[in-house]
């Protein structure tokens, strides 16, 4: 629960920072850490004060008081440990964000964008690191009442993933355009990162460091590798050195039930619904995300699903940018203003096809939005001969 008066006097030195005059920690030395990091969260994204940067100025000052370094993570020393590898991840774009920055002259020079090549790779990286961090962080602190940190850091991922593809593009452009705009998207980018970097390990770390139980980084760990790492991973990690295993099933999966014109077993139901040509989600009635098929491995997905977000508010299943636009097909849907709400677009050499529809009981009350995504590209390859034969 939140303490104003932790806040207050989280304000008052900050401010002190601030204003270059003295700060007394001296009443933190009895508060649990997690309090501490809350009255911060409270500050800076709740209540929009002060930067993070001065932020960032106090923790120092507060390690130093303590005599601690609260960005490290002590709950493990594995390498492979979730909190570990966001630090390790850092750490690489913070070496590959500098060496972009010392080929700058030359690239200004030479006007040769193969020198950036590796790097680019490297930076490519960190689509992965912020989707991990939203998709299967997010969710646990939204479950943990947290919803304000999360939206706010959404946001500037959302700014940094802008930021970076422009960077990108104009490198392509190296030869038509200035160099002043190439510069200006790197230090915007480098600016950016750095800045994220300390949200990451001044407080998003120190703070599920305290609140997250083994089994909540268990779930992480087992989900990553649908996004990718930045870095070399060796191993799953667990709690203990055990196998993590699925709960046993305890319904009786091979008892036929009346399903649609015809019965089926659950076992068959599944079956059948992971088979199918699509990519299936099902949000309830209450804007709950409750059901995704598994026709291939998350990280073969066309729209990345996990189990972790089972369960999780669909409003915070989407960037916070996309989020009004999402709500809007749903309004458009429960309403009954449409019966279904399509998109397109391209994603490597797919063309996936994204479809909406509202779902409603025989009495016509609503139940929910069922979203199907299908790869629509073999459809343009159809020959023009019909065949009918098999």
């Amino acid at each position: 629960m939140l303490n104003f008066e932790h806040s207050n006097h989280i304000k008052a030195q900050l401010t002190a920072i601030q204003n270059k005059a003295q700060i007394d920690l001296s009443y933190f030395e009895d508060i649990p850490l997690v309090d501490f990091l809350r009255a911060i969260i409270q500050v800076h994204y709740t209540e929009g004060q002060f930067d993070i940067e001065t932020i960032h100025e106090l923790i120092a000052l507060y390690n130093q008081h303590m005599n601690e370094e609260i960005q490290n993570v002590y709950i493990s020393l594995d390498d492979n440990h979730p909190l570990n590898l966001l630090h390790r991840e850092n750490e690489m774009f913070r070496r590959t964000l500098n060496t972009i920055e010392n080929k700058l002259a030359t690239l200004e020079k030479d006007k040769d964008t193969s020198i950036l090549e590796e790097d680019l790779k490297m930076m490519d990286h960190l689509y992965g690191h912020y989707n991990r961090k939203e998709k299967l962080i997010f969710p646990i602190l939204e479950r943990k009442q947290v919803y304000t940190l999360n939206r706010k850091v959404w946001a500037m991922d959302d700014d940094i993933r802008t930021t970076y593809h422009q960077l990108k593009n104009r490198l392509k452009r190296i030869d038509e355009i200035e160099f002043k705009h190439i510069r200006k998207s790197f230090d915007v980018l480098y600016r950016d990162m750095v800045v994220m970097m300390f949200h990451e390990e001044d407080i998003l770390i120190p703070f599920i460091q305290e609140i997250f139980e083994p089994q909540d980084f268990e779930a992480i760990a087992r989900e990553s590798k649908a996004f990718g790492y930045a870095v070399e991973v060796k191993e799953v990690w667990t709690a203990q050195d055990r196998v993590y295993e699925e709960n046993q099933q305890t319904e009786d999966r091979n008892q036929n039930i009346k399903i649609g014109g015809g019965y089926l077993t659950l076992k068959e139901a599944e079956l059948i619904l992971n088979h199918l040509p699509l990519e299936i989600t099902f949000v309830d009635k209450h804007g709950l995300f409750k059901y995704f098929n598994e026709i291939t491995e998350s990280q073969h997905m066309m729209f990345i699903r996990t189990p972790i977000s089972i369960g999780r508010s669909v409003a915070n299943c989407h960037p916070p940018k996309s989020l009004k636009k999402m709500m809007q097909v749903m309004r458009l849907l429960k309403d009954k203003k449409q019966e279904t709400v399509t998109m397109w677009f391209k994603k490597g050499n797919e063309y996936i096809y994204v479809t909406y529809k509202g779902v409603f009981d025989e009495t016509g009350e609503y139940q929910g939005i069922l979203e199907y995504v299908q790869d629509i590209q073999p459809f343009m390859e159809l020959p023009s001969v019909v065949k009918r034969d098999i």
